[in-house]
């Protein structure tokens, strides 16, 4: 497959909040019980108001996970990350937000996993894999075979084939 542009340009993200606390109660022996619900994940896109002839918008990301004892989890974190993303004028305007939305998204998400990463990275624990998300309203289409991985599954587990 080739790469071609893309109708979104990222102008830039920052940092706004990251919070890495280590949870001295967490013992490596026994398994984590994390699962995907224990994750809080929001994302927020607006329109920047008179700005390139409103194809400027505004995406703010949250990711945080603040789990009891009971769940042995190394970490708790949270991350907020804005980003500005320019629509290519040529793009169709009433498209925008959906692609602001899943795009914008996704690459604040996939910049965050690799900040908390980061972060954890020098703590007394080994950094949780945050799972890969989608940021698509449509249902997907029924697995074709039993055992691939569920939304609920916990963030270490690799889907069946």
């Amino acid at each position: 497959m080739k790469a071609k542009l893309a109708p979104l340009k990222c102008h830039g993200f920052f940092v706004t909040e990251l919070m890495v606390a280590a949870n001295p109660e967490y013992d490596k022996k026994k398994p984590s019980a994390l699962l995907f619900g224990d994750l809080q994940i929001e994302s927020t896109a607006k329109l920047v108001p008179k700005k390139l002839d409103g194809r400027l918008w505004q995406v703010i990301l949250q990711i945080q996970q603040n789990v009891g004892p009971d769940k042995n989890a190394p970490y708790n974190f949270s991350a907020t990350l804005v980003g500005h993303f320019e629509v290519h004028p040529q793009f169709p305007s009433d498209k925008s937000k959906q692609l602001v939305e899943v795009n914008g998204s996704s690459i604040l998400y996939s910049s965050a996993r690799q900040i908390l990463k980061d972060a954890m990275h020098n703590g007394p624990f080994t950094a949780p894999d945050l799972p890969t998300v989608s940021f698509i309203d449509a249902e997907p289409a029924a697995p074709a075979k039993k055992g691939v991985a569920e939304s609920s599954a916990r963030y270490g587990e690799k889907a069946v084939k």
